[in-house]
């Protein structure tokens, strides 16, 4: 059953519209959940502000015998506190602190996220007091087995009429410290001084933090470069007619959890051109290169040499169901 909490109040029952696939908060009035021996408790989103809250509650589902399981999608505020808001750093120190103290079982998105967080454990002090298991399931980019969001303006419209048969660049992320859009957009902006028809450069994401001089200086080149274009509130929908015309996806993050962008644009027959991270080689296929140079002109020479590569045939990989029955196995209820 769907449980929720929120800022005052602990875990309750909530309302799940399958129609939808939404969630509704618990009633004021709904009693607080009680776990009792086999019962297991998944915490799929990372909430980290809530399970601070609320770690008394959780302690005591595990003290009745219930199982404590959380999915971990990366340790990056921990490695790179720098790429974050301080308050989000703080949060996920409190989260961890939790997860070690109180969870039977760590579920990672990767291989490789499932190796920083056992580093990290070997040395946590709090591993004589717990030990945890841990698992891995891996996501999927398979955008059309969601709850895709739906909808496209009559700007978007008419920025994807102009974008039919052009060469173009693609990057999706939130604009964030760790994303790397600055290195791409400089490698870009010096294809633009050398060559005045070189591919586009789209940037799907919504605004972000600790980024205000690149997202103004974005607006500027929006503003003068009729070759950049900045979608910073796309849907699904927008998204995918995107991929299906992008000549290139460029991945210049400096950090993943996983690396949903890159799985699915080769689920779009797209070439994806990655900064080399241990993390996105697990997705290593036909169709996706890396780049190890971020060097506005070392980045561009990688890019047009990619662009000339033919695209990869389109790779439907692991699903979300697949991602489910992953999950499964790590909490044990099927076999492996």
């Amino acid at each position: 059953m769907p449980v929720a909490a929120t800022a005052r109040r602990g875990y309750a029952v909530a309302h799940y519209d399958p129609d939808s696939l939404t969630f509704s908060l618990p009633a004021r009035s709904a009693p607080l959940v009680k776990a009792a021996s086999g019962d297991i408790f998944l915490g799929l989103d990372l909430a980290a502000h809530r399970l601070i809250r609320h770690r008394r509650q959780i302690a005591g589902w595990r003290r009745a015998g219930a199982s404590i399981n959380l999915v971990v999608y990366d340790l990056l505020p921990l490695q790179r506190p720098d790429w974050f808001p301080e308050s989000t750093g703080r949060n996920f120190r409190g989260w961890i602190k939790v997860l070690m103290r109180h969870a039977d079982r760590a579920i990672c998105i990767s291989e490789q996220v499932a190796r920083d967080l056992h580093d990290m454990l070997q040395t946590a002090p709090a591993m004589s007091l717990n030990r945890i298991e841990i698992g891995v399931m891996p996501l999927s980019g398979a955008i059309e087995q969601s709850s895709p969001t739906m909808g496209m303006s009559a700007e978007e419209d008419a920025a994807l009429a102009q974008l039919n048969g052009q060469k173009m660049v693609l990057v999706v992320g939130t604009i964030e410290p760790r994303k790397g859009h600055d290195s791409l957009i400089a490698a870009m902006e010096h294809l633009w001084q050398i060559d005045p028809t070189a591919p586009w450069l789209v940037v799907v994401g919504r605004p972000g933090w600790r980024t205000e001089s690149l997202q103004a200086h974005m607006r500027e080149l929006a503003r003068r470069q009729p070759r950049f274009l900045w979608l910073d509130s796309a849907t699904d929908e927008v998204l995918t007619a995107i991929y299906a015309r992008a000549s290139l996806v460029a991945v210049p993050s400096r950090g993943e959890g996983y690396g949903l962008p890159v799985a699915e644009a080769l689920r779009h027959g797209c070439k994806v051109l990655a900064r080399d991270l241990p993390v996105l080689r697990e997705l290593e296929r036909p169709g996706l290169y890396f780049f190890t140079d971020e060097a506005p002109t070392a980045l561009a020479a990688r890019l047009v040499e990619i662009l000339h590569h033919p695209d990869p045939a389109p790779f439907v990989g692991a699903g979300w169901d697949d991602s489910a029955r992953a999950l499964l196995r790590a909490l044990k209820l099927v076999d492996a």
